[in-house]
C-alpha cells in the first residue's frame, strides 16, 4: 500500500559558487532544465546541477564540480526551495598538448585533429570532441584527453593525451551463398598505419563461381584539411556471368570530405581497361571517367540499422573507346533507405529502400555490357537470378539496360533472444530506354528470412519466391550472408 501524499512544486533552484574567479556565466536553473514552478522531480533537479557544471566547464572553469545541495520544504505551501553549491575555481585557457603512449603514430598527425588552439578559453566540449576524433581513427584501443588531475597554478591548463595503441593489422573474412549464384568467399588484410600517419592499406580477394577479383587500396587521411581523405584503388577482375564475360581492371583516385557527422562528398577520376564478350561479340574497352558522389547516413548501426535513413547520389561521365568506336555517356544513380523502429527498444523495425538509375547514351550498343544497368540477385531483387530482371536475348541471357528501378520493404522482428525473422517484398524493372518506366515488365518477389544477431552483425538466411515468374526464373531462391539485406 502506497500513500503518495501531496505533490510538491519546485519554487526555486539557485546555484551558489565557491572560489569563483573571473566573471562566471549566469546560471539560470529553468534554462538548465530545472522544473521551476513545476513538479519537484528529483531527476530533473539533479540534471540541472550537471548542466550547471557543464556550463562552467564550457566557459573555462576546467575544475568546476558539484559539492552538495540544501533543500527546504514548506508543508503548508507544498513547495521546495533548492540551493545547489558548486566549486567553480578560476577560469583557464588551453595550454600545450602532450602525448603519452604514442610510439608508432606521429604526434604531428594527431595534432591535425585538434579542435582548439593553445591560448583558447578552456571548453570541455571541445576537449571531448578531440577525444572522439582520435578514437574514430581506429588507431587506439583507449584514448583519454584531459587536463591534470589537480588544478595547476596560474590560468593555463596543459592537456595530456593518453593512448593505448591498437595492433595495426586486421584480417577479415566473409562468406555468402545463394542457390542461384552459388558460394562466394571474401578475405582481406588491412594495415591502418603504414607510414605512421594512419595511412590505411587493404588487399582484398573475392572469389565466387562467376566472379573473382583482387583489389588493393590506399587511404591517406587528413589531406590538406581536417576530414578530407585521398583514396586510390586498383582492381583486377574476371567475370563469367550470364550477361557477359569480362577480363579487366579499374584504377581510381579521388578525394572524400566529411561535412558534419553525416554527410560525405567525393570526386575523382578512373581509368578502366577490359576485354568484354557479349553473346557472340567480343571487343575491347578503354574508358576514363570523373565520378562524383554525395552520401548521407543518419542510421544508428552500419550493419543492423534500426533508426535513421541513408541517401547516396552518384554521377559519372565516361568516355573513351569501345570496340573500335568513340563513345561517351553519363551514368546517374540514386539510392535511399529508411529505418523506423516501431517500439522503444527497436525490436520491431520497418525498413524500406529504393534505387533509380539512368544512363544518358545514344543507344544501348554505345554502352559496354559491363557498364549497363542490371537488377536481380541477393543484393537487389531477391527471388530472381543475378542480373536477370529486364530484357532477355534469344539465348535466354540478360542484355542489361539504360535505366533501372528497384524497390524493397522489410518487416524485421527480434523474436527470441538473439534470433529474429523478417518478411520482405522486392520489386525491380530494367528498360533499354534511358527513362525508367514502372509499367514495363516489373518483376516482384516476396519471402521470409531468419536472423541470428551475432556480435559481428546479423547472420541472415532469406528464402524468396518470384510472384510473376517467367520461364527463365527458378521457382524459389535462398540466400545466406552476414549483415542485413540493406
Amino acid at each position: 500500500a502506497v500513500v503518495p501524499g501531496p505533490r510538491y512544486t519546485l519554487a526555486s533552484q539557485t546555484f551558489s559558487l565557491l572560489d569563483a574567479g573571473g566573471t562566471p556565466p549566469r546560471l539560470d536553473a529553468a534554462a538548465l532544465g530545472a522544473p521551476v514552478r513545476g513538479p519537484a522531480t528529483a531527476a530533473d533537479i539533479l540534471a540541472a546541477e550537471d548542466a550547471a557544471v557543464g556550463t562552467l566547464q564550457r566557459a573555462g572553469y576546467a575544475y568546476a564540480r558539484f559539492l552538495g545541495r540544501d533543500a527546504e520544504a514548506d508543508p503548508e505551501a507544498k513547495t521546495i526551495t533548492v540551493v545547489s553549491t558548486l566549486q567553480a575555481g578560476r577560469p583557464y585557457s588551453f595550454g600545450p598538448v602532450a602525448f603519452r603512449g604514442v610510439t608508432a603514430v606521429e604526434e604531428r598527425y594527431l595534432r591535425t585533429y585538434l579542435t582548439f588552439r593553445e591560448g583558447d578559453r578552456f571548453d570541455a566540449v571541445r576537449l571531448r570532441d578531440y577525444q572522439r576524433e582520435l578514437a574514430e581513427t581506429e588507431l587506439f584501443t583507449a584514448v583519454t584527453v584531459a587536463p591534470p588531475e589537480d588544478p595547476p597554478p596560474g590560468t593555463v591548463a596543459p592537456i595530456v593525451v593518453t593512448v593505448d595503441e591498437r595492433v595495426p593489422r586486421t584480417v577479415s573474412a566473409g562468406l555468402r551463398y545463394d542457390t542461384v549464384d552459388g558460394p562466394e568467399g571474401y578475405g582481406a588484410l588491412t594495415h591502418r598505419n603504414l607510414f605512421g600517419r594512419n595511412e590505411e592499406g587493404t588487399v582484398a580477394l573475392r572469389a565466387g563461381i562467376e566472379r573473382q577479383s583482387l583489389e588493393a587500396g590506399l587511404r591517406f587521411p587528413q589531406v590538406w584539411r581536417n576530414g578530407q581523405d585521398l583514396r586510390t584503388t586498383l582492381e583486377l577482375r574476371r567475370e563469367d556471368s550470364e550477361a557477359f564475360r569480362e577480363l579487366g581492371g579499374t584504377a581510381t583516385l579521388g578525394l572524400e570530405r566529411e561535412i558534419g557527422e553525416t554527410l560525405i562528398l567525393g570526386a575523382g577520376g578512373l581509368v578502366e581497361v577490359s576485354r568484354i564478350e557479349d553473346g557472340d561479340e567480343e571487343g575491347d574497352a578503354l574508358l576514363a571517367g570523373l565520378p562524383v558522389f554525395a552520401a548521407v547516413d543518419t542510421t544508428d548501426d552500419p550493419l543492423d540499422p534500426r533508426r535513421g535513413w541513408r541517401l547516396r547520389l552518384d554521377a559519372t561521365p565516361l568516355g573513351g573507346q569501345f570496340d573500335g568506336e568513340t563513345v561517351g555517356f553519363l551514368s546517374l544513380d540514386g539510392r535511399a533507405s529508411t529505418y523506423v523502429a516501431l517500439d522503444q527498444d527497436g525490436r520491431y523495425v520497418f525498413a524500406t529502400r529504393a534505387c533509380i538509375a539512368s544512363i544518358a547514351a545514344g543507344a544501348l550498343g554505345d554502352v559496354p555490357a559491363t557498364r549497363r544497368l542490371y537488377a536481380g540477385g541477393g543484393g537487389s531483387v531477391r527471388g530472381y537470378a543475378l542480373d536477370f530482371i529486364g530484357p532477355i536475348d534469344d539465348d535466354g541471357d540478360p542484355v542489361g539496360g539504360l535505366s533501372a528501378i528497384e524497390l524493397g520493404a522489410e518487416m524485421r522482428a527480434r523474436l527470441y533472444g538473439d534470433f529474429g525473422g523478417v518478411a520482405f517484398v522486392d520489386a525491380g524493372s530494367v528498360s533499354t530506354e534511358p527513362y525508367p518506366d514502372l509499367g514495363e515488365d516489373v518483376q516482384i518477389a516476396a519471402g521470409l528470412g531468419l536472423r541470428y544477431y551475432s556480435p559481428v552483425g546479423p547472420v541472415r538466411l532469406d528464402v524468396a519466391v518470384p510472384l510473376n515468374r517467367r520461364d527463365v526464373d527458378d521457382p524459389i531462391a535462398a540466400y545466406f550472408s552476414i549483415g542485413q539485406a540493406f
